[in-house]
């Protein structure tokens, strides 16, 4: 199993953060390279949610909802990626989970992915991957944290 974390302290506090977290309609405010989320099936804000994220560039990440603890952690795992109906998914099982916890008035933020080898290909793109996973983790926690601040800001 590969595995990426990073983590931020962001301004605001944990139930403010949840509060943007947990509305997939913002996601493309703060993940790097989402347009838009379509709800596709089961409840609009728990655990067995599935949506679509549409991607830059024309790619569908058809994703679960896997993991729901109300103000403390989210996940989803990516069930494919979809470009023009051909999987275009580099790599498998691929899940993100976000951790949230109290900092002062402020929330720490740890954001993992982790995703299955898939053989010796699946190794070399496990490989290849890893620090573009690790950016878009950093700019998505640096995107929360302006989100935050602009909010505190009144804006």
């Amino acid at each position: 199993m590969a595995k990426v974390v990073a983590r931020q302290v962001v301004s605001g506090s944990q139930e403010l953060v949840w509060h943007i977290l947990s509305d997939f309609d913002r996601m493309s405010e703060w993940v790097p390279g989402v347009t838009s989320v379509e709800h596709t099936g089961g409840p609009p804000k728990t655990f067995g949610r599935e949506h679509v994220a549409h991607m830059e560039g024309g790619v569908q990440a058809h994703q679960r909802v896997v993991a729901w603890d109300n103000s403390r952690r989210i996940a989803w795992r990516t069930v494919s990626e979809t470009q023009d109906g051909r999987d275009v998914g580099s790599l498998q099982n691929f899940r993100t989970t976000i951790d949230l916890r109290p900092s002062g008035p402020n929330t720490e933020i740890t954001l993992t992915g982790t995703w299955s080898g898939g053989g010796p290909v699946g190794l070399i793109r496990s490989f290849t991957n890893r620090g573009r996973i690790k950016s878009e983790f950093e700019q998505a926690l640096a995107s929360l944290d302006d989100l935050m601040a602009s909010a505190a800001d009144g804006g």
